[in-house]
């Protein structure tokens, strides 16, 4: 059973991780192994030791700095500690060849980490927008379509999906020396990129496990590889 190390953020008192991300590792098979963000030093390494993978989740904007540009709109929820510690943490698991799925923040930290840039504001850019605004519509409740390459792990998780979910202002501008995008949102936006062992998707498919058993199909590949398997169908 592979064990799957996911670094946690933190508020002043509690750590924070949405639980769907926990479920659809169990769900697929996986052991979850939460590593504190505060562990920004050698003991991080230390404690994602016993991961067979890694999953990094979402959450709130990276730092500027960390792709060479300066604040340029509204940042929301920045943490410095997380930033580093996800950097490290996937530059750690690149160096033992372990597989890596990043679900939105986490495929921006990917590309971030090998050198890729982000949009900071995607309306600001003159793009729609990717969060749904309207009263009431709970959280990553907007759907839209995907085109995805053809013969590509994006296209193999989504086959038979017409729409994903979507909740995020940021976005991937450019994608880095290891990834290549290989899905996108009807306007353009990067939805997913890939990489030996590495896959970033834009959409949360944790939050859609339990309507649909398809979306569990990355958390499978995480934990067992290739096309994974199971029964996200």
């Amino acid at each position: 059973m592979t064990t799957v190390g996911i670094v946690a953020g933190a508020s002043r008192r509690h750590l924070r991780l949405h639980r769907a991300y926990v479920d659809a590792v169990i769900a697929a098979g996986g052991t979850p192994l939460l590593v504190p963000s505060a562990l920004v030093d050698h003991r991080l390494a230390e404690a994602l030791r016993p991961a067979g993978a890694l999953l990094l989740t979402g959450g709130g904007d990276i730092q500027p700095e960390r792709y060479g540009a300066v604040a340029s709109t509204t940042l929301l929820e920045v943490d410095l500690d997380r930033d580093e510690a996800e950097l490290r943490a996937f530059r750690a698991a690149r160096e033992r060849g372990l597989r890596v799925l990043g679900v939105c923040r986490g495929a921006q930290i990917m590309a971030v980490a090998t050198g890729g840039t982000l949009v900071q504001d995607l309306p600001a850019r003159g793009l729609p927008s990717h969060l749904d605004a309207s009263e009431g519509a709970g959280y990553a409740a907007l759907r839209h379509p995907v085109k995805t390459e053809p013969g590509s792990l994006a296209d193999h998780l989504l086959a038979g999906m017409d729409t994903v979910n979507s909740h995020h202002h940021q976005a991937i501008a450019d994608p880095g020396e290891l990834l290549r995008p290989t899905a996108w949102a009807p306007d353009g936006v990067i939805e997913a990129v890939e990489g030996p062992d590495v896959l970033g998707v834009q959409w949360h498919p944790e939050l859609d496990v339990r309507a649909d058993r398809r979306h569990l199909r990355a958390f499978q590949w995480l934990v067992h590889g290739e096309r994974g398997r199971g029964d996200g169908s």
